[in-house]
C-alpha cells in the first residue's frame, strides 16, 4: 500500500483545485487533516507573489514575493522568513490528524530552513499525507521517500475533472493502510 497521495503537473492545470475537492469530500467523511497550501498573488494580470495560508484558514503570510522578503530567492521571487512559522503553526500536531495535506512541494517551500524541516519530518513520519510537488523537483532526500510510498497522479487540463474521484479513493487508502500498520 501507499501511505503517500501525491499530484503533480505543469502550472495552471489545476493541482491546487483537485486538492481542495478532494478536502471537501473527505470533510464530509470526518477526516481530520491540517497542513498549508501557496496560492498565487497576482495583481491584474501580473504574478507578484505567493501566499502560504493554513488548509483551515487560521494563518496566513507572504512565502515569496518579486519585492520586501529578503530570503533566499527562487527565479525572480525572494523567499520570505515569515513562512517559517506559517508552516509551523499550519503543521503543528500533525501527529494526531488522520492526514498532512501540503500544497506544495517546491523549490520556494525547500529553500526555507524552516519549511523544509518541517516537509522532511511530516515525509519520515508514519502520518498518511496529500501532496502537491512540484513538476520539476529534483531534491532527492525529498524525492526519494516520495518515490519509495507514494501514489502518483499527473494532473492536465483534460484529466482534473476526471481524476478527482481516484485521488480521493486513494487518500482513503491510504488512511485505511497507514491505520492498521
Amino acid at each position: 500500500m501507499h501511505q503517500f497521495v501525491i499530484v503533480t503537473g505543469r502550472p495552471g492545470v489545476g493541482k491546487t483545485t483537485l486538492v481542495m475537492r478532494v478536502l471537501e469530500k473527505l470533510r464530509k467523511e470526518n477526516i481530520s487533516f491540517v497542513g498549508f497550501y501557496c496560492p498565487e498573488v497576482r495583481v491584474g494580470r501580473q504574478r507578484i507573489g505567493f501566499h502560504i495560508r493554513s488548509i483551515d484558514g487560521s494563518i496566513s503570510g507572504w512565502l515569496a514575493r518579486v519585492n520586501g522578503c529578503d530570503g533566499p530567492s527562487v527565479g525572480r521571487y525572494n523567499t520570505c522568513r515569515e513562512a517559517e512559522s506559517v508552516a509551523s503553526a499550519a503543521l503543528r500536531g500533525f501527529e494526531k490528524a488522520d492526514l498532512v495535506v501540503i500544497d506544495e512541494i517546491g523549490p520556494m517551500e525547500l529553500k526555507l530552513i524552516g519549511i523544509r524541516r518541517q516537509i522532511i519530518s511530516v515525509i519520515n513520519s508514519t502520518k498518511p499525507g496529500l501532496f502537491v510537488v512540484h513538476y520539476r523537483l529534483r531534491d532527492p532526500e525529498v524525492l526519494r521517500p516520495l518515490k519509495a510510498r507514494g501514489l502518483w497522479f499527473e494532473v492536465t487540463i483534460d484529466n482534473r475533472d476526471l481524476i478527482i474521484e481516484d485521488v480521493y479513493n486513494a487518500v482513503l487508502d491510504a488512511i485505511k493502510s497507514m491505520k492498521r500498520s
